[in-house]
């Protein structure tokens, strides 16, 4: 249904000379590509994208916020700085010892540059310190927010409000790092300086700013081939129980994704700002995300780990793509190497300068350095990791096609032959494996085909399944959320084969099942021609829609090894606000099963 949590990297770096690189990095938080955010973002896409590299293979290898921003920080892998949650030593004293001091921050201060952070961290940092490693420091406490939060300004905490002009932290984030930067020029212009730029956008409460919050009514970009696809029984058990939408389900997918470009607006008019601001001063500026899915995380599909990735700046080819594999762990490698830091060899990632042979062109034959061309991708905390292997396979085994079309054909309800009451029936083919046959459409009255595109095997499996997954999830008392419909099935009868005119010009076919099949009917005509026992029979055996919706719905809106969250009018204190009579309902995104 929903998912969304990208990392978005922005930075910006000075040209291969004698003197040292001027360094921007500007992060998003839950910023998407899968949904097209870029496509709404034309400032950043003329600036960084035309007149800079984009990187169409940018990954984060665990999309969810304090592990992603760990591997962003310190250039390792979520098994290597173990913060595996939001929660799970996120900015706690482990963290501080262990992993704080050899951050990108850490090292460019120790190697003279003054280094300033503005905006979110960690989702656990509570304010009660300044993190080693920065000169300056404008720290969000907690989690993204757009008003009503505190920042830790070197040491001293200070609340905001809901005053747009005072308090909207994407403008209070862009102000702020623009005149701590005109400052450091004006008193250590000989000092290189780096720069994050952390912005809470798209991430919720996703509060555009006022002057954006009638835009984009009618936008539907996020309702891409995979929008409302269900359901899918191939897939991990969470999707495996989430039916297609409810009504209320739909209305808030379309309102939060316009709210969260939205939200991307003021961040375009940022990167504009800055970009403009510091034209004469030539720094490397990079752009990437954090991850990208849509209210819900964790999962290791291309919606939840690509992101939007660029940079732009002197010594830096423009208008250029690369399609290597490169990952949110070659962020802090990369700005050491601009900085002409050496790379500790404790960090995993590498320096994305080692695609830019010579510093030009990134598409030339040769030009390319060798390059990993795969990424780990870590699902984070996980409980009962015992066998994994074992684990995998028997679930993989009983998920798989053949197993599932077995159990069903087992049951002996598609053993018969094709009947008025029938779509499906199975046979067992020369390889000993069964197969399936769809009981074909007659013209009324007769047992002639009707001139259909021919399904090969594993389409009609694949038909075949998804029908019986959503009729047993719809019969099921298992917990499961979202719609399981079953369609009317085909009222069918058999005729006789006298009364067809085209009997005679009947062919045979190469399907082991052909026959004389059934043909459809309507009500009216059942109804003229079937006697008062076959109706009665009819009628018992018809199957009609059937809806079964189990979105639970009780106070603590949750499950054991479920993320939930409850959606309510209150959460947005911002328009476009979410109609009250739509109510509140819950939801589960992810879970560890």
């Amino acid at each position: 249904m929903m998912s969304f949590s990208p990392l978005l990297l922005l930075l910006i770096f000075a040209p291969f000379l004698e003197s040292r690189k001027n360094i921007i990095l500007i992060l998003t938080d839950d910023q998407d590509i899968e949904l097209g955010s870029m496509d709404f973002m034309p400032k950043t896409t003329r600036l960084l994208k035309d007149k800079g590299v984009e990187f169409t293979g940018g990954f984060v290898t665990t999309p969810i916020c304090c592990p992603s921003r760990s591997s962003i920080l310190t250039g390792l892998y979520v098994h290597n700085h173990n913060v595996h949650t939001n929660n799970n030593n996120c900015s706690n004293p482990i963290w501080r010892k262990l992993h704080e001091p050899y951050t990108f921050g850490a090292y460019l201060q120790k190697s003279g540059y003054k280094t300033a952070y503005f905006g979110k961290y960690l989702n656990e940092y509570t304010g009660s310190y300044v993190p080693e490693g920065w000169s300056h420091w404008m720290g969000l406490i907690r989690n993204s927010r757009f008003y009503n939060y505190t920042l830790n300004t070197n040491g001293n905490l200070k609340k905001h409000g809901f005053d747009y002009q005072l308090d909207y932290l994407t403008d209070v984030i862009t102000n702020s790092s623009l005149k701590w930067v005109d400052e450091h020029l004006a008193d250590s212009s000989d000092d290189p300086f780096l720069a994050v730029l952390s912005y809470p956008a798209p991430h919720g409460p996703e509060d555009p700013a006022p002057q954006f919050s009638e835009s984009f009514e009618n936008v539907s970009t996020h309702r891409t081939a995979s929008w409302n696809y269900a359901p899918n029984p191939d897939k991990q058990w969470l999707l495996q129980q989430t039916g297609k939408m409810e009504p209320v389900h739909v209305a808030f997918t379309d309102i939060l994704h316009r709210r969260r470009i939205q939200t991307l607006q003021s961040v375009d008019d940022s990167v504009h700002k800055i970009l403009t601001s510091l034209r004469e001063k030539k720094p490397i500026v990079k752009y990437l995300c954090q991850f990208g899915l849509i209210k819900g995380k964790n999962m290791p599909y291309e919606f939840d780990i690509r992101v939007p990735f660029f940079i732009r700046g002197p010594g830096i080819p423009r208008n250029a793509t690369v399609r290597k594999a490169v990952a949110n762990i070659d962020i802090a490698p990369t700005i050491l190497a601009m900085a002409e830091v050496e790379i500790p060899d404790r960090m995993d990632g590498r320096s994305l300068l080692d695609l830019f042979q010579s510093g030009k062109g990134a598409k030339k034959d040769g030009q390319l350095a060798p390059w990993r061309d795969t990424v780990l991708v870590e699902r984070g905390k996980m409980p009962r990791l015992r066998k994994v292997r074992d684990r995998w396979m028997t679930m993989k085994a009983v998920r798989s096609k053949d197993t599932r079309l077995a159990k069903e054909c087992s049951s002996g309800k598609w053993s018969g032959p094709c009947s008025p009451f029938q779509a499906w029936k199975c046979y067992i083919a020369e390889d000993s494996r069964w197969r399936i046959h769809k009981c074909r459409r007659r013209r009324r009255g007769c047992p002639c085909r009707r001139r259909e595109k021919r399904q090969i095997d594993e389409e009609l499996i694949d038909e075949f399944l998804q029908e019986r997954y959503v009729d047993n999830m719809a019969a099921s008392s298992e917990w499961h959320q979202g719609i399981f419909e079953v369609e009317e099935g085909k009222l069918r009868m058999r005729r006789s084969l006298e009364e067809c005119p085209c009997f005679g010009n009947m062919t045979n076919t190469d399907h082991p099942l052909k026959g004389f099949e059934n043909s459809e009917e309507d009500e009216e005509f059942l109804d003229s021609t079937l006697s008062k026992k076959q109706k009665k029979r009819l009628k018992k055996q018809q199957v009609n829609i059937k809806t079964k919706n189990h979105s639970f719905r009780f106070n603590s809106c949750s499950l054991p090894q479920m993320n939930c969250f409850t959606h309510k009018a209150s959460h947005w204190r911002t328009p476009p606000l979410w109609p009250e009579e739509y109510g509140e309902f819950c939801f589960c995104q992810n879970s560890n099963k």
